[in-house]
């Protein structure tokens, strides 16, 4: 079970065997990396399927391969796999099928296994991808470990300003300064942005997929741990951007822009890089003013600061630290609940350019979103 969504395996992946299975997507949501919270937001699931089912579809016409085989209905007394274009009658799915890989994990290393003069203590989680290096170039069908995230501006609550933070707060004035002239150097920019800026031009960056926490990676670390060869690699770059170019296109013709950023996961498949998880909606990317779940993150960092704080830290202790960590997330008040539900509908309804959800107008929702709580 993942945080926000169920994978039922109808039939496994192997090596030179595509699998296939089913995304239940739930009406859960996930911040701060902790895994399910307490309260469901409906509609959620839906509204990412069709929206991803969008997405998928545009892709596959550009000629760009994905895991996508459709969504999954009850029509009558039949279930079938339908395109979005089939929703007219059939109405809105959460159930969505896909291709499935075979998924490597890298092997784990508390730090506690391996400084034997502090046993028991677990300051930090190493991650051994020695599979992907000793074997790169020969994997087949197989999920790359790597998150691709593509931004086009900064936002408020974008992860790069914790980067420039965390650079300022350096004590040695050389090295402050030449940890942040390599973040403005990285972002196209000469001085320090702001939320809200957007980039001279679109820019990627690699984090890890299958660790507890999103560690990020230089592009040549991407590259080590991907499992691919350079020239498989190479190719990871123009096929992010093209995605990035399709989703932007889209929110700026549905009037859901700016597109701030997202990311894209990847597999390969005999010798050809596809996409693969989920693209484009509003739990992986960011569009307008807080036209996602960053919204949810707001609301925690404002009404239960010492939560996202506890997470940042505890997160670094390994698996299982939502166990260990003493803060818990309370729960949104019911109104909130309703609000952003009806975000996630009204905003995929605007994007694929129909009435799939009946709810108001997404213009309608974030007035009341923005002046709650005033």
């Amino acid at each position: 079970m993942g945080s926000v969504k169920d994978l039922e395996i109808e039939m496994l992946a192997f090596e030179n065997l595509v699998g296939s299975g089913l995304f239940h997507f739930s009406d859960r949501y996930s911040i701060f990396d902790w895994g399910e919270m307490p309260n469901l937001i409906l509609g959620k699931g839906a509204a990412l399927a069709v929206m991803a089912a969008w997405n998928f579809e545009q892709l596959e016409r550009m000629g760009i391969s994905t895991h996508y085989r459709g969504l999954q209905l009850k029509v009558d007394t039949n279930v079938k796999l339908l395109r979005f274009e089939d929703l007219k009658l059939a109405g809105p799915s959460n159930v969505m099928a896909v291709e499935l890989s075979v998924v490597y994990h890298p092997m784990a290393r508390r730090y506690a296994d391996l400084q034997a003069e502090t046993p028991g203590t677990v300051d930090h989680v190493d991650y051994d991808y020695s599979f992907f290096e000793q074997n790169r170039g020969q994997i087949n069908n197989y999920v790359v470990p790597l998150e691709i995230i593509f931004r086009n501006g900064l936002p408020l609550g974008s992860s790069v300003f914790k980067r420039i933070a965390e650079a300022k707060a350096h004590t040695v004035a050389s090295t402050r300064q030449a940890k942040l002239q390599n973040i403005y150097a990285k972002l196209g920019v000469t001085s320090e942005p702001k939320p809200g800026d957007m980039l001279p031009k679109p820019i990627l960056e690699y984090t890890t997929k299958f660790e507890e926490g999103d560690r990020h990676l230089s592009e040549d670390e991407a590259y080590q741990v991907s499992g691919l060869t350079e020239e498989q690699f190479a190719q990871v770059e123009p096929l992010a951007l093209k995605v990035n170019d399709m989703i932007t296109a889209r929110a700026e013709e549905t009037g859901l822009s700016p597109h701030w950023d997202g990311k894209v996961e990847m597999r390969f498949l005999n010798r050809k890089l596809g996409l693969v998880d989920v693209l484009g909606t509003l739990d992986e990317d960011r569009f307008g003013t807080m036209v996602s779940k960053e919204f949810l993150r707001q609301w925690y960092k404002q009404n239960q600061p010492e939560f996202s704080k506890a997470c940042a830290e505890w997160k670094q202790k390994g698996s299982g630290w939502q166990e260990q960590c003493p803060v818990k997330p309370q729960s949104i008040p019911l109104e909130l609940q309703g609000l952003v539900s009806q975000m996630y509908m009204a905003a995929t309804n605007q994007y694929v350019k129909r009435r799939i959800f009946d709810v108001p107008e997404l213009g309608a929702v974030m007035d009341r979103l923005q002046a709650y709580g005033e």
